[in-house]
């Protein structure tokens, strides 16, 4: 025999209240905008310097958003770059957010100025597609770009001229970012499963440091300073240490359901966003991996990023659309200035007969429905549905909402909220068997449902007796072949739902089954005088 399995307590959503200030703090940010692409969004990535544009990769343009003027928490686009002859795959910003590079699949890297929106130079002689690129930190004139075809290239943007090529991986290479080092250390990560670290000044045909995720890298991020490096492949999330042991530190090998397409740390490292084809994006600490939020998305995740000041993030789908999510701005009183007359706020209310706001402290005496509807400032409103503010005109058919004047019926209430034992009680206590057509019904509606066997099942010796004298009385009374038909159904299911009437045990309700045998044979035998009847009938007029 196996262990018995360990009882726990069900999982309870907390209060708001009772949550963590990290998480009260994620979960302020609201959705704040939304925009469907033509395309899925491949990439996304943030200026590091204020305003903090965004660039979303998406088909054959990359789209330039900024923060709207005049709404709080919204953006606005304000420079789209459509001078590409093939897809898109990455976009990664300067340091000082003046030029952008963006990775295309037909194995060139744009350089782009993004304030004269304008293409400056391409990085020509990739094998294949260009899957991901970064700039180098220190020095702003070199770069480096990652292949489809596993091969790690260095740059100088001012020039274009190819300094190095680096055979980095033996498939797809996905991310690369900054070393620990700084000039001439990148960090590498693919579809072989490997995260690399490399150094051009010891062994540039060799890596400083190889560690196996467990399976293809489709994401990573570098922590400030690149001591520690996040990976994200598979289902799993690990941090490795690439500054010294090249060990994990820390892992989380069921983050996801699906697999992890997108990773990226907030402003202060403190916590590690992840975005999911499962359509889940979460948060976690990125200390010791504690869940702290999650946001279920509309579709699949393709991509995610924190605005550099924390007070913001963008998730990309798989079908084109996009959202970003803020804080929303606390409204700023306007401050008295000195002299200035402070004015009370009128307090008004509307009439019973939707009439105009008057003032509680207007004394004059109430207008005529005819004045009012004079004086009544109606709104200016299009399409077949209108609303009570649009002036109705001579061929409109106006409709008036009357509101709820009584209780919700028992049965109404009952089907609502889906308590079919309930409602079989209801129908054998307080319908009438002599008048069946309301207590049938309700089964006619069980059986639409499909929740006739599931109301009537195991019920019990005094509950199964009250539904034998029901069926008893509408046995007797009913005509209708459409109410026998439902009586033999009623029957039919209460017998086989109920092991007590299987045979009966009980000298109630062997009597009461008896009756209702008694009644079934009588209905027989009418039966069976109808049909010579008919055939009678039949013969004659044939």
């Amino acid at each position: 025999m196996g262990e018995p399995l360990e009882v726990r307590p069900l999982l309870r959503a907390k209060r708001f209240e009772d949550l963590v200030p990290e998480t009260k703090a994620l979960k302020e940010l609201k959705p704040s905008f939304t925009r469907k692409e033509h395309s899925r969004i491949t990439s996304a990535s943030f200026s590091p310097v204020a305003p903090y544009r965004l660039a979303v990769v998406s088909g054959t343009k990359v789209g330039i958003w900024q923060p709207a003027a005049l709404k709080e928490g919204a953006l606005e686009e304000g420079k789209s770059l459509t001078k590409f002859k093939d897809v898109t795959l990455c976009a990664s910003w300067r340091s000082d957010g003046k030029l952008l590079l963006v990775g295309e699949a037909s194995g060139s890297c744009a350089v782009i100025e993004v304030e004269k929106n304008t293409i400056l130079r391409r990085l020509r002689g990739h094998g294949d597609a260009v899957t991901c690129a970064a700039y180098a930190e220190t020095e702003k004139s070199r770069c480096a770009t990652g292949c489809k075809d596993g091969k790690l290239r260095l740059w100088d943007v001012a020039t274009s001229e190819l300094l190095s090529t680096m055979e980095a991986h033996d498939d797809c290479l996905k991310c690369c970012a900054v070393g620990p080092v700084g000039a001439g250390s990148w960090i590498t990560a693919g579809h072989d499963q490997m995260v690399k670290l490399w150094d051009e000044r010891s062994k540039p045909d060799k890596p400083a440091i190889a560690v196996n995720h467990g399976s293809p890298v489709e994401c990573g991020c570098a922590f400030p300073g690149a001591a520690l490096y996040a990976s994200g492949g598979g289902t799993a999330v690990k941090v490795w240490d690439l500054a010294m042991t090249g060990k994990v530190l820390q892992e989380l090998n069921d983050a996801h359901s699906k697999v992890i397409m997108d990773l990226d740390l907030d402003d202060k490292a403190a916590t590690l966003i992840s975005a999911s084809f499962d359509g889940f994006v979460k948060v976690f600490n990125s200390v010791d991996f504690t869940h702290l939020c999650s946001y279920k998305q509309t579709g699949p995740c393709t991509c995610v990023a924190w605005r550099p000041d924390g007070n913001g993030l963008m998730v990309g789908l798989d079908d084109g659309s996009w959202q970003f999510r803020s804080r929303a701005g606390k409204t700023k009183k306007k401050a008295v200035g000195e002299g200035e007359l402070v004015v009370g706020k009128r307090v008004l209310r509307r009439g019973k007969k939707d009439g105009p706001l008057k003032d509680e402290d207007d004394d004059e005496e109430e207008e005529s429905e005819v004045e009012i509807q004079k004086s009544k400032k109606w709104k200016r409103e299009e399409g077949f549905l209108r609303g009570h503010l649009h002036q109705p005109e001579l061929e409109d058919h106006v409709v008036d909402q009357q509101g709820r004047t009584g209780r919700e019926p028992k049965v109404t209430y009952l089907f609502r909220k889906f308590e079919y034992r309930k409602l079989a009680e209801y129908l054998f206590y307080y319908t009438k068997p002599r008048e069946p057509s309301y207590g049938l019904s309700i089964v006619s509606q069980l059986l639409e449902q499909g929740a006739l066997a599931s109301a009537l099942s195991e019920m019990g010796e005094e509950l199964c007796f009250e539904a034998l004298r029901w069926l008893q009385g509408a046995y007797s009374v009913s005509s209708d072949s459409l109410q026998q038909s439902l009586i033999n159904e009623l029957l039919l299911q209460l017998i086989d739902c109920n092991e007590c009437l299987r045979p009966p045990q009980s000298q109630k309700l062997i009597g009461a089954m008896e009756k209702v045998e008694q009644m079934i044979l009588k209905e027989l035998q009418n039966q069976e005088a109808l049909f010579e009847t008919t055939g009678a009938i039949e013969s004659i007029f044939s």
